[in-house]
């Protein structure tokens, strides 16, 4: 193993993504569910747990970066990485460099989680491209080729839209994420299908070709978050899939600040 590990910690509305890093591989990631309740110290465990599984000492652990859409756990993994490690975490904001230029009205307004996707999606491809994020909410922002953020959108979530209808109404039957053939579903099952995951995947394929009317241009189209190979298997306008773009803007972040 190398000599410089690496803890990122990204910390979203649903679930916290943990990122391993030995150099610049990525040796392991995991999945906890965000929860303001629990202490540092039930965090402490639960990570200790995950390195131990992964025959990772603590100690081997020389740095940290952490991310967070979650105000009341910030301060709950920057004291958890303190105890646990020898040096302290950078806590990712909006006077952290990322290696691109946000126009924004009000930069400390945009989501951490969208500026470091947008920032690891141009280093790693380093053409215009739309960086769309499937998490809780699902956001689509435009980063240029030469690192300008330009803006973008948050729509409602995949996962959080179709909750909310069930919610709503009971006796519509939960289901499998799957896109049937057609657009007339014969079974309530596939009416849901078709309306859910067909749906969905008409209003990215939209919101893209509008995108592209903007820039006049062809951006190629990023997808990153839990839900990013599901929709890529039912639309032709997403042309990559990195499930881990944001712990790599982690440790990009990491990279430029320390």
């Amino acid at each position: 193993m190398g000599v410089h590990m690496l803890l990122t910690i990204d910390i979203g509305n649903t679930n916290t993504t943990i990122g391993l890093f030995d150099g610049e591989r990525l040796l392991d990631c995991w999945n906890v569910r965000t929860d303001t309740r629990r202490t540092a110290d039930e965090y402490r465990v639960a990570l200790e747990a995950l390195l131990k599984g992964a025959d990772i000492a603590p100690g081997l652990v020389q740095g940290a970066c952490i991310a967070s859409v979650v105000p009341q756990l910030t301060e709950t993994w920057r004291q958890l990485c303190e105890r646990c490690f020898s040096t302290p975490a950078l806590v990712v904001d909006a006077d952290t460099h990322l290696g691109i230029t946000i126009y924004y009205d009000n930069p400390r307004d945009l989501g951490i989680d969208r500026a470091l996707a947008a920032a690891a999606a141009h280093r790693l491809f380093g053409s215009d491209l739309i960086v769309v994020d499937f998490g809780t909410a699902t956001t689509m922002d435009y980063v240029s080729s030469q690192g300008l953020f330009m803006g973008g959108t948050i729509m409602p979530g995949f996962k959080t839209a179709a909750d909310a209808l069930f919610e709503k109404t009971r006796k519509l039957p939960r289901i499998e994420y799957e896109l049937p053939q057609g657009m007339l579903g014969t079974s309530t099952t596939a009416c849901l299908q078709i309306g859910i995951v067909g749906g969905y995947c008409l209003m990215i394929e939209a919101m893209v070709a509008r995108i592209r009317r903007q820039v006049q241009g062809t951006p190629n189209v990023v997808a990153t978050g839990g839900l990013g190979t599901l929709i890529a298997r039912h639309t032709n306008c997403i042309d990559t899939v990195d499930e881990h773009l944001l712990i790599k803007g982690l440790k990009l972040a990491y990279e430029l600040n320390r």
